[in-house]
């Protein structure tokens, strides 16, 4: 069954009834050429393909995936998911990681592909910053995270700032 939709076409002044084209195609994104991308157009009434006019981003956001996929990189949810886990905002995260936040905000809105190091500082917020649950407190030099721990005191740096681990002493 043959998908269709009403688009108003700004180029052509006019709405029209648009039916849906799968296409899979060879993209290229940043150094790699021969990447296989299932994109989606609209097919007017005399043949010709449109993006789809409500959200023309569509098929960037497709390559961009096969191209974080090909690489191994994680995908702008994962990366969105990893930040909000960890319980900060998108300015917090991306000064602790040592990015601008326009930068973070465009890879978890699939706008940016993430470069090589930023997809390691991610992996190693995901690995070595606590989870939301655990007591964040805020301090001029560096951000303590106070849980529960054997060992006496563990220090996890990452990028420029430092991140104190102390145990939480239970109340007797």
């Amino acid at each position: 069954m043959m998908t269709t939709k009403v688009f108003y076409n700004p180029e052509l002044d006019r709405k029209e009834t648009y039916t849906e084209v799968l296409k899979l195609e060879t993209v290229q994104v940043k150094d790699i050429s021969d990447l296989l991308v299932l994109n989606c157009y609209w097919q007017d009434s005399e043949g010709e393909l449109w993006v789809d006019f409500d959200d023309p981003s569509e098929n960037l956001r497709r390559a961009f995936a096969a191209y974080r996929e090909r690489m191994g990189f994680l995908s702008s949810d994962q990366i969105r998911q990893i930040r909000q886990r960890k319980g900060y905002s998108v300015r917090q995260f991306a000064s602790q990681l040592g990015i601008s936040s326009s930068s973070l905000t465009q890879i978890e809105n699939n706008q940016r592909i993430q470069a090589k190091y930023q997809d390691v500082l991610f992996r190693f917020a995901d690995q070595s910053l606590p989870d939301k649950g655990y007591k964040l407190n805020d301090d001029e030099q560096a951000l303590t995270v106070t849980y529960a721990l054997s060992e006496p005191e563990v220090v996890v740096p990452l990028s420029a700032e430092q991140f104190e681990v102390k145990p939480v002493m239970e109340e007797a």
